[in-house]
This record gives structure tokens, C-alpha cells and sequence, in this order.
């Protein structure tokens, strides 16, 4: 019986140069999540050159929506590929062949419901964040047409986690990056030359994630995994599938908690700004998404490594792995970070190609974004709570952030400044969550070193 344990590749993770394994493991990860950033970016570049202002607003507004289907593909992702991690690293067989066929059966239901409620009730939340009019019709549109393809996002971006999981970063970065540029092409195909308008762009999205789910579905069925496993079977067992949902729902809150914050932003933009200022902010983001998303790349390599070394309970590896990890995220944010803060009228106007910027609206998005270089250790912190079986930290650390942190903010800080507030809460907020994960994180090496006698 194949296990995972003995593999060459898990010695490596357990045993191996940890510099080495950063490069050889996050490199993939920065260049499959920066396509990710890329096509987040050409997503809003195609609608705003080829649709209109309208429609960068319209799914600026649907964009909080999609953080939703993306916090259940979290959930069962983040949640599988942390038992199965510790499954390997302590060579435990029966998780690992239950993990895939429990994932799936809780992808199927949970993209159901979530296909169900989300279209009836499109409209209400497109309208509840604002919209109205021509952008509630195009964000209603989108939206809807996106949730079609709800199980192929849910199960392909779980699937994908686990195949990370084992340490394979490279292979499931190259799934993603393949995805990505799909996407990309379909996204030019379906607006540019068939003009299909913002539908276009939902539907590139659908297509796009069946490719995902047919490429994972391939890596199983040819027999690429390190343990033995049939993908075609589904499992609801509880002793499986409730540690997965334990752990995975701080991932999904995090998800959700994004999803909260957003619909706030709008909200204050709706009652302080108008669509101008629905625009600037929906591009805003997709800038700094971009920015951030090789961070995700770093916290990504960097799950397998904390959550084998963790089942092998070499708990020193991962203090280690989490200070060198942390230390590379930091760096290497800081270097596109730098060009977009002298340069950014130049990076917004891609996506808002007929925007005359005011210099307010610069001072505005520099506010928003001239703390994000402490933020990689957040990510890193996270993900090493999630990895382990932390899930009630990680869980706090984001519903701290998002809910005690930046709604009184988000509500405050605008009576006095208008929507520049809003612009302005990332600063406290990123000040303050970054005390807080480096004392938790302190403290909880501090609880291993006991736990596991590790002097």
C-alpha cells in the first residue's frame, strides 16, 4: 500500500534544506498566484476597455459576491489539505485515501445550495451594495451566470489545495496558471470578438473553472498522487468530513469576512460617494490583489511544510520555515508595492482608460495602500494556524480583523474624512493585526515547544 510518508519528496520536507524548499516551492506558487493576480486584473482591463465604466462598477459591486463560493472552496480546501498534510507527515493511510472522496461530496452539496439561494436572490444583494439601475442589471447579470459554474470553482480550487498538500506546489501552480490563461484568451474571445458584453466575462469565468476541475480530475485518474486514491468515489463519512469543515472554516472565514468588509465599503460608498467612486474602489482593489497575491504564493508553499512537519511533530522546522517564509513574503512585496505607490494613476488608468484622476483620488488609494508591506505575515500566520489544526486562532485572527477591527472604522472614519475614510482604515487596522499575529504566533511556539518537549 502506497504511502505518502515514505515518498522522497516528503523526506525532503521533513529533512531537507528549508531555503532550498522556500524557492523550490514558492517560486511556482508566486507564478501560478501572480497569474491568478494577473487574471483578477485582464478580468477588469477587458471590461473596462471593451464594456464600459458601467460595467467595471457592476462587477466591481459583484466582486464581494464571489467571496462566498470562494469561502466554501476555502473551507473544504484549506480544511482537506491540512488533515491530509498531517496525515502524510505522521503516515496515517486511512485519511489520506478518504480525503479527495470526502472533499467532493461536500463540493457537490455545497455548490447546490449555494448555486439555489445565490441566483434567487442576486438582486437583492447586488442591490443591497449599491446598485442601481443599468449597474444592478450588468452586476445581476454576472453574477448569476458565475454561479453557474459554482462546482467547478468550489471543487477545482479545493482539489488543487490537496494536491498541494503533498508538497506538489509546481504541479498544482501549473493547473492554475493554465487556468488562468484560459481565462484570459476566453475573456478576449467572448467580449472582444464575439461581444457578449459582460456576460462575456462570466461566462470565460465558467468555462475557465471546468477546465480547472477536468485538469485536477486528470492528475487522479493517471495515478499522480502519492497515496492510493479513487477519484471517481464519494464519501460522507463524519470522522472525515467534520475535521475538514472544523478546520476549513477559518478559511472560509476569512473568505466570508472579505466578502463583509467589502459589502461595508460599498455601502459607505453609496452613502457618501456615487458610481464614480464605486469604480475607483473595485479597481483599487483588483491593484492590490494583484500586489498581494505573491504573498498568498509564499503562505501557499509554505502549508505543506508546516503542516507535514507538524503530523512529524518537528516543531522546531516549522518555527524556522515560518520566520524565513515571513522574512521572503515581506521582500518580495515590497518591490511592485513601490512602483504602483509612485505610479499608480498609471496602473488605474488600465482598467479606467477614459478616468481623469483628481489628485484626492490618488492621495486616496496611497492611504489604502501604504501599510500592505507588513501585511504578508498575516497570510504566513494564518496559514500556519490552519496547517497545524489551529482553526479557532485563525478563525479569531480574521473575525478580530474584520469585524472588531474594521467595521467601527469603516463606519467612524468616514463621518469625518468622507469616502477618503474608508481609504484610510487599512492603516490602524494593519498596524494593529500585525501586533496581534506576531504575539499569538509567539505564543503559540511557545505552547509547541512544551507540548512537544522541544528544547
Amino acid at each position: 500500500m502506497r504511502n505518502a510518508q515514505n515518498t522522497p519528496l516528503t523526506q525532503d520536507i521533513l529533512k531537507g534544506d528549508l531555503w532550498k524548499l522556500l524557492w523550490r516551492f514558492s517560486l511556482p506558487a508566486i507564478i501560478g498566484m501572480s497569474i491568478n493576480g494577473i487574471n483578477a486584473f485582464f478580468d477588469g482591463l477587458f471590461v473596462g476597455q471593451f464594456v464600459g465604466q458601467s460595467a467595471v462598477a457592476a462587477i466591481s459591486l459583484a466582486f464581494p459576491l464571489t467571496f462566498i463560493t470562494a469561502g466554501f472552496s476555502a473551507m473544504i480546501g484549506v480544511g482537506g489539505s491540512s488533515i491530509l498534510s498531517q496525515a502524510i507527515g505522521s503516515g496515517n493511510t486511512e485519511v489520506q485515501q478518504n480525503v479527495l472522496s470526502t472533499a467532493t461530496s461536500l463540493s457537490i452539496i455545497v455548490s447546490v445550495v449555494l448555486m439555489i439561494l445565490g441566483i434567487y436572490f442576486a438582486p437583492e444583494m447586488i442591490g443591497f451594495l449599491g446598485g442601481t439601475g443599468e449597474i444592478l442589471d450588468q452586476g445581476v447579470l454576472y453574477y448569476r451566470i458565475t454561479l453557474v459554474g459554482a462546482f467547478f470553482r468550489i471543487h477545482a480550487v479545493a482539489v488543487n489545495m490537496l494536491i498541494r498538500a503533498e508538497g506538489k506546489v509546481k504541479e498544482a501552480m501549473s493547473m492554475s496558471i493554465v487556468t488562468a490563461l484560459c481565462n484570459i484568451v476566453l475573456n478576449y474571445i467572448f467580449m472582444g470578438i464575439l461581444d457578449l458584453g459582460i456576460a462575456g466575462a462570466a461566462w470565460a469565468t465558467v468555462a475557465s473553472m471546468f477546465i480547472f476541475t477536468i485538469i485536477g480530475y486528470g492528475y487522479y485518474l493517471m495515478g499522480n498522487a502519492n497515496y492510493e486514491v479513487n477519484p471517481l468515489s464519494l464519501s460522507l463519512q463524519s470522522k472525515f468530513a467534520i475535521p475538514i469543515l472544523k478546520i476549513g472554516v477559518s478559511a472560509m472565514m476569512m473568505q466570508i469576512m472579505f466578502f463583509v468588509q467589502q459589502s461595508i465599503v460599498f455601502l459607505v460608498i453609496k452613502k457618501y460617494g456615487g458610481d464614480w467612486d464605486i469604480a475607483l474602489m473595485g479597481t483599487t482593489y483588483r491593484v492590490l490583489l494583484l500586489m498581494i497575491f505573491p504573498s498568498f504564493g509564499f503562505a501557499i508553499a509554505f502549508q505543506p511544510i508546516a503542516g507535514i512537519n507538524y503530523g512529524a511533530q518537528i516543531i522546531e522546522r516549522i518555527i524556522r520555515g515560518f520566520r524565513l517564509f515571513s522574512f521572503t513574503s515581506t521582500i518580495a512585496l515590497i518591490i511592485p508595492w513601490t512602483l504602483v505607490m509612485l505610479f499608480p494613476a498609471i496602473v488605474l488608468g488600465w482598467m479606467l482608460p477614459e478616468a481623469d484622476f483628481s489628485d484626492q483620488d490618488i492621495f486616496h488609494v496611497r492611504m489604502m495602500l501604504c501599510t500592505l508591506p507588513i501585511f504578508p505575515s498575516f497570510f504566513i500566520g494564518t496559514t500556519l494556524f490552519q496547517a497545524t489544526g489551529e482553526a479557532k486562532m485563525a478563525a479569531f485572527m480574521t473575525i478580530f480583523r474584520d469585524l472588531a477591527l474594521f467595521v467601527p472604522f469603516a463606519i467612524i472614519l468616514p463621518i469625518y474624512y468622507g469616502v477618503g475614510g474608508i481609504y484610510y482604515t487599512s492603516i490602524p487596522i494593519n498596524i494593529i493585526t500585525i501586533g496581534l499575529i506576531v504575539f499569538f504566533i509567539s505564543r503559540q511556539f511557545k505552547i509547541w515547544r512544551m507540548r512537544f518537549s522541544v528544547t
